[in-house]
């Protein structure tokens, strides 16, 4: 299971830094930056085989995981498509990055415990901070917001599968 961890940390941080690098305009700092997030990502997605537990303890999975994370799947998506719809209504198209960001990382705290990885927690935080400043830029349109929410993303998934791969 921290395998697939490990993989969804470095895919979804390759997808969240694409989503912000429209910021990069379109010349060598945008495929620069995009040669780095794929050399980044692919590099985690490599070191999945090198995944071995150092835990203290075993990892202790309540009977009902998987239900809760469906449950939690699927209420960040109804959050994402409802923010969409009321955002977009509203014309806030600015503040859409920066809200999805806090969502998918308020969806991460539960799923700590769900996956007996406490790690998850401060990916959520992580997140839930870029997605806060990512807000915050939104007045700023929404290529600066989706910069600022998806690199601060990409980060928080990165470093998290990082950290997953040295500890195990």
């Amino acid at each position: 299971m921290r395998r697939n961890g490990v993989t969804i940390c470095a895919f979804f941080g390759f997808g969240w830094f694409v989503g912000g690098a429209g910021v990069l305009g379109d010349g060598a700092a945008y495929w620069i930056g995009l040669a780095l997030a794929a050399a980044l990502s692919i590099g985690l997605v490599f070191a999945v085989p090198r995944v071995a537990s150092t835990r203290e303890r075993p990892r202790e999975l309540p009977v009902n995981w998987q239900r809760s994370y469906l449950f939690w799947i699927l209420f960040e998506v109804v959050l994402i498509v409802a923010a969409i719809l009321v955002l977009r209504g509203l014309d806030f198209i600015g503040f859409l990055p920066g809200t999805i960001a806090a969502i998918v990382g308020a969806h991460f705290i539960p799923l700590a415990r769900a996956f007996d990885e406490p790690k998850y927690r401060w990916t959520g935080y992580a997140m839930i901070v870029a997605g806060i400043a990512g807000i915050a830029a939104g007045t700023g349109g929404v290529g600066l917001a989706g910069a600022v929410a998806g690199f601060g993303s990409a980060a928080a998934l990165w470093a998290t599968g990082a950290a997953v791969v040295k500890r195990g």
